[in-house]
């Protein structure tokens, strides 16, 4: 029996291609229930912190004061937060809900000036770039609004001060977007031929969730 794909996101994506049957017992067996580790609650409310500090002028908790002159350069005319992209299979924009739903994302930080953009993600952890990642969220943009032409993304790593920055122009979408239709089309594939081969590597001993109950290879 196949199942219906849910809409995807660059982590869930991430997720399959790092082991199929991890994804398929987290994200549709859901063997193990969510439980927010102290890096995900941490992470949440910096990104809440920020948030209200850009689209309220609420000022920063005094625990993250040191985010305040990142804050500072990108408060300015045209910011966005926390803001909902979710496009259908056709790259047509639609609600996060809809069914016609095929991919959703979700832009932490933006600043619209003119046919420009400035798109930013909030890391809390190590250092680690992924460049496709930043590809996704221009692509998604400017597919969004179709009168952005020039998008810089960037990874803004806050406990370290760095940013990791990738330019991205509109003659790159459809690139980027072929880049990522061959990726989906193999999570398709999963659901179609409902195969979720397991993919041993050294994260089944410390970090898979699933145990040893529904993977041999957990804890191995």
């Amino acid at each position: 029996m196949t199942v219906k794909i849910a809409p995807w996101s660059y982590s869930s994506l991430t997720n399959f291609e790092q082991c199929p049957r991890q994804y398929k017992l987290l994200k549709i067996d859901k063997v193990v229930p969510f439980k927010e580790t102290e890096a995900i609650r941490h992470g949440n409310e910096v990104h809440k912190a920020l948030e209200l500090r850009l689209k309220d002028k609420v000022p920063l908790p005094e625990k993250f004061m040191q985010y305040e002159p990142i804050a500072a350069k990108l408060d300015k005319p045209g910011v966005f937060v926390e803001q909902e992209l979710a496009l259908t299979r056709n790259l047509v924009p639609c609600g996060w809900w809809d069914k016609t739903c095929w991919t959703r994302g979700k832009i932490d930080v933006g600043v619209k000036n003119g046919d420009a953009v400035l798109l930013g993600d909030y890391k809390t952890g190590k250092v680690k770039p992924e460049s496709s990642q930043l590809e996704l969220f221009a692509a998604m943009k400017m597919s969004e609004d179709k009168t952005i032409n020039r998008a810089k993304t960037m990874f803004i790593w806050l406990q370290h001060g760095k940013t990791t920055v990738q330019d991205v122009h509109r003659d790159d979408v459809p690139t980027i977007w072929g880049n990522f239709m061959a990726r989906v089309n193999r999570l398709d594939n999963a659901f179609q031929q409902d195969k979720w081969p397991a993919k041993p590597s050294g994260l089944c001993r410390e970090w898979c969730p699933v145990g040893k109950k529904h993977c041999e290879f957990c804890g191995s």
